[in-house]
């Protein structure tokens, strides 16, 4: 990674006076400050904002960096200067993502439900990085489905990974953030753990116990410098949310569409439970979960953060 230094803008308070253009000197020092303006401005092609640097050197995991918003995020860490370890249950979408990254960032095809390849993902990246700072632990599925319908195969699938997923994407990387002094976890949970949403029981269970476990671990590992916050995301057209609608989970069955309506057209008309009325982004997701990874909240933790566009409060 190149870092630049930042020169001071020409023409300030102290800068001498003169007529005509400057020596060529002083375009030659304006050089890495002009450089660094015109990086600054690159992640705004993919909707993110200015870098500002505030992960560099950062060592981080985001699990479900395949797609939606995992892969938002994935970028913007890097985008802002942290390594990343890009993992997903779909190999080839990970390396995708990493690809695009280009080398601050590496791969692994990583099932969240198996400790073995929870750890192998902790280790490969701490082996490559020099350590860790900050995992976000982000990989979901969707689970539609009414508790009296559910069977208990679709019931383990959805708390396996929502929130069994979640703790052992986190799990190993503990030693790793002690050993560094301390570090940021940050877990996806969703307002469907917080508030109730139709037809999503065990998502909806997964999702609040994903809330209760970030508070316990902000009690338990707060003496090691650790902060463990959990993200509460309302409707973001992702593929899992897409997939839930299929399926006519979610918000989908309130919304204002007819009965023969398409994912689209239920996703649009979604948009009138959020008093913001838009629904979310990925990137608008991602921005926090860069805020809480990074230092600017070294004083936040066991919060359960909801981002819906005012949709739990409508």
């Amino acid at each position: 990674m190149v870092q630049h230094r930042l020169h001071p803008l020409r023409g300030g308070r102290n800068h001498r006076q003169s007529v005509g253009p400057p020596p060529v000197e002083e375009l030659l020092l304006d050089i890495p400050r002009i450089e660094h303006q015109l990086l600054s401005h690159l992640p705004t092609l993919v909707g993110f904002p200015a870098v500002t640097g505030r992960l560099t050197g950062k060592r981080t995991i985001v699990t479900g960096a395949g797609s939606g918003i995992g892969k938002a995020a994935a970028q913007l860490f890097a985008a802002e200067g942290a390594l990343v370890m890009c993992a997903d249950i779909n190999g080839d979408a990970a390396a995708a993502t990493a690809a695009e990254i280009g080398d601050q960032a590496i791969s692994l095809g990583v099932d969240v439900t198996q400790p073995g390849d929870c750890q192998a993902m902790t280790e490969q990246a701490a082996s490559a990085f020099g350590g860790l700072d900050a995992v976000y632990s982000n990989a979901g599925v969707d689970g539609p489905g009414r508790a009296g319908d559910l069977s208990l195969e679709e019931w383990n699938r959805v708390i396996g990974v929502n929130l069994t997923g979640k703790w052992l994407a986190v799990k190993f990387a503990i030693p790793h953030l002690i050993e560094a002094g301390g570090g940021s976890l940050v877990l996806q949970a969703s307002v469907g753990g917080v508030i109730g949403v139709p037809g999503i029981a065990a998502y909806a269970a997964a999702k609040a116990g994903v809330i209760g476990l970030t508070r316990q671990m902000a009690v338990d590992y707060g003496p090691d410098n650790i902060r463990v916050n959990a993200i509460c995301p309302g409707t973001v057209p992702t593929p899992l949310v897409r997939a839930t609608y299929e399926k006519r989970g979610g918000f989908s069955a309130t919304a204002n569409a007819p009965e023969d309506a398409t994912v689209d057209e239920m996703i649009e008309a979604a948009v009138v439970r959020h008093p913001i009325g838009r629904l979310g982004t990925t990137t608008d997701i991602a921005q926090l979960a860069l805020h809480l990874a990074s230092d600017e909240s070294s004083w936040t933790t066991g919060a359960a953060i909801v981002i819906d566009g005012g949709m739990s409060v409508a």
